[in-house]
């Protein structure tokens, strides 16, 4: 079987945080790493696993901690979080999962999922939900849900998300950001 657990040798601060050594020489490591690698489990981890991993990891190698660090760590740490992120993305969806560990057991060199996958989100300057809402009535609930999500009462944001996007059918970009609360959703503690 061609996984093997990572030693990757990687040092730790203290607080659990990279060093920022460590990111250049992950950095320059990853392409040999496969996902479970990349996330240190073992391919049988169950999809709570896989979800702690990812956040334990994105915690230590999130790259705002080394803005201060110089470009170089700076980009390698950009680079350990960004292939961290793709890794947690497939292997948390079951069928993207089972089509990667097929790959990954015929033991070819380079794997490769079907582009359309793994779809790229976009980008969007930072405005708030009223911002982007276009109309009346999903602006009032859209309002709401920005005040909640000030005060990090993620799921009463979702409930006044999903009114804003109901009354505000064709806003591709509030839905969008309807997809990006589930996510947040899922990745909070239970």
């Amino acid at each position: 079987m061609p996984w093997r657990p990572a030693s990757s040798g990687i040092s730790w601060h203290n607080s659990g945080v990279a060093t920022p050594l460590t990111f250049i020489a992950w950095a320059e490591s990853l392409e040999s790493m496969n996902y479970y690698e990349i996330l240190r489990v073992a391919p049988n981890a169950s999809p709570t696993e896989i979800q702690q991993a990812f956040h334990d990891l994105s915690l230590r190698c999130h790259p705002d901690r080394f803005v201060d660090e110089g470009p170089e760590t700076a980009h390698a740490a950009a680079t350990v979080f960004k292939r961290a992120v793709e890794a947690y993305n497939i292997l948390r969806r079951p069928q993207l999962r089972q089509r990667y560990n097929q790959q990954l057991y015929k033991g070819s060199g380079e794997i490769k999922l079907d582009e359309h996958a793994i779809v790229q989100k976009k980008t969007y300057e930072q405005r708030t939900l009223f911002m982007i809402a276009r109309d009346a009535k999903a602006k009032k609930f859209a309002a709401k849900a920005d005040a909640y999500l000030a005060e990090g009462r993620l799921e009463d944001a979702r409930i006044q998300l999903i009114s804003a996007v109901h009354n505000d059918p064709g806003n591709e970009e509030l839905q969008e950001r309807l997809n990006i609360l589930y996510e947040a959703l899922m990745l909070e503690p239970p």
